[in-house]
């Protein structure tokens, strides 16, 4: 199985999406209608992908969801489980307070990491509760220096990804004070806090495999149990087993909780019948927007930070609904599928393109650092534009010498050329398109 390079290392060489200045600009970066059924041309009932296909892809996704728990032992070798160690040896870190941190915090984690005892363990777990992945087994925050354009909030680099509740994992190794375990998942691996994962047995792993799912289909969903116990919050990306269609036509999923001695047990829980879908959803060019409708305006999250989404959750959680598997980060999702290569070429030329051979809702735009979900044309079919949804920080700016950002920080709807009306845009650098290396079409 291809494992997914943590979603920071990209982050290191981020030019357009990530920034941390705020410049001013006179016009609205974001002019478009935020409708992503406003683009495409198609009738809402159109199928993106017949159901054979939609079939395999689904199948496809189940397998690497659940992979984590078929698994024989780690697959990360240390070289990637302890990559911050390395990466971060000699840099100069930056606290919450925006003051440099102690030189010493690194060698306080090589410690707890327990390197050379890696892999620790090798077992069966699941989220509990929505919880962060962690690049090191500690909740403190890590920033370069936030005077530096590109740099500090949101951009901690000890945040890796989001993982949801529900959600398959592999621990393989534990920290020194036993309060992290570093675990595998379907998409990316890191350290997550002990008390928020439990441990599977095989009874357990074969009732939650019940062979019928519910997709969450918006966002911030509570999950109660029928106890009336608070689990999590359910998101679009969210699969639940299917316990029950009950007789107010609400959806009767399986949760898992932490028992007393942090094994895995059962517990089912109530979601309203408009929250969910058996999975997959159908894959309609109206279902694909009126889910992609439900993202939108959401604040951008670095790596899942405060349960937000970056461009590569947000593509990733959205194919999830329709069973389509995505790794975690941007390069990685654009290696998936049918890649058409667009480097050298110009920005008309790779526009046209786009707009001849992609597919609305299918088909992923990639630049370094970033990715974007192709929905569709300005004014329709016969658009001369090709618009994008993706979740994104900000333009890149420049006054004089003086490089900053135009913040956008929401997932939006835009062209190739947002912000293509701003003064202080810097070009070609902050324009999109010119920075665009390829699409693909999923699956």
């Amino acid at each position: 199985m291809n494992r997914a390079l943590p979603v920071l290392l990209l982050g290191l060489i981020l030019i357009g999406a990530g920034c941390a200045r705020k410049v001013a600009g006179p016009v609205d970066l974001v002019p478009l209608a935020q409708d992503a059924g406003a683009y495409h041309g198609l009738e809402d009932d159109a199928r993106l992908m017949d159901e054979g296909r939609q079939a395999v892809a689904w199948e496809d996704f189940l397998k690497h969801h659940f992979d984590p728990w078929e698994r024989g032992g780690a697959e990360t070798p240390a070289e990637d489980a302890f990559w911050g160690l390395k990466t971060f040896a000699g840099k100069r870190l930056f606290g919450e307070n925006t003051l440099p941190g102690d030189p010493a915090w690194l060698d306080a984690m090589a410690e707890a990491s327990r390197v050379d005892d890696y892999p620790s363990l090798n077992r069966r777990a699941i989220a509990v509760v929505d919880t962060s992945m962690r690049v090191l087994p500690s909740i403190r925050p890590a920033f370069y220096d936030p005077a530096l354009p590109g740099e500090g909030f949101p951009f901690d680099y000890m945040q890796n990804s989001l993982v949801l509740g529900g959600t398959p994992l592999l621990a393989v190794h534990e920290s020194a004070d036993k309060a992290w375990v570093l675990v595998e998942s379907r998409f990316t691996y890191g350290w997550v806090p002990a008390t928020d994962l439990a441990w599977v047995d095989d009874e357990f792993a074969h009732a939650y495999r019940s062979g019928l799912y519910a997709a969450v289909t918006k966002d911030r969903v509570p999950v109660v149990d029928e106890g009336g116990v608070f689990r999590f919050e359910a998101s679009i990306g969210s699969l639940l087993p299917l316990a029950g269609e009950g007789s107010k036509g609400g959806w009767t999923v399986l949760v898992a909780a932490r028992g007393a001695d942090g094994e895995a047990v059962l517990r089912r829980a109530r979601i309203p019948r408009d929250d969910a879908e058996i999975a997959p959803v159908r894959a309609t060019a109206g279902n694909f927007a009126r889910l992609a409708n439900r993202m939108l305006g959401q604040p951008y999250g670095w790596g899942g930070l405060y349960h937000n989404r970056d461009c590569s959750a947000t593509t990733m959680d959205l194919m999830a609904a329709f069973g389509i598997f995505l790794p975690r980060n941007s390069s990685q999702q654009a290696k998936v599928g049918w890649v058409v290569p667009l480097e050298g070429e110009q920005g008309t030329a790779k526009k046209a393109r786009l707009m001849a051979e992609g597919v609305p809702f299918l088909t992923l735009v990639r630049k370094p650092g970033h990715i974007m979900l192709y929905i569709g044309r300005t004014g329709g079919p016969s658009g001369d534009e090709p618009v994008v949804l993706h979740t994104i920080w900000g333009l890149r700016t420049k006054v004089g010498d003086v490089v900053g950002r135009a913040i956008i920080g929401r997932t939006v709807i835009t062209t190739l050329e947002p912000g293509a009306d701003l003064e202080t845009l810097d070009r070609p650098d902050g324009v999109l398109i010119n920075a665009v290396r390829s699409f693909n079409t999923l699956p």
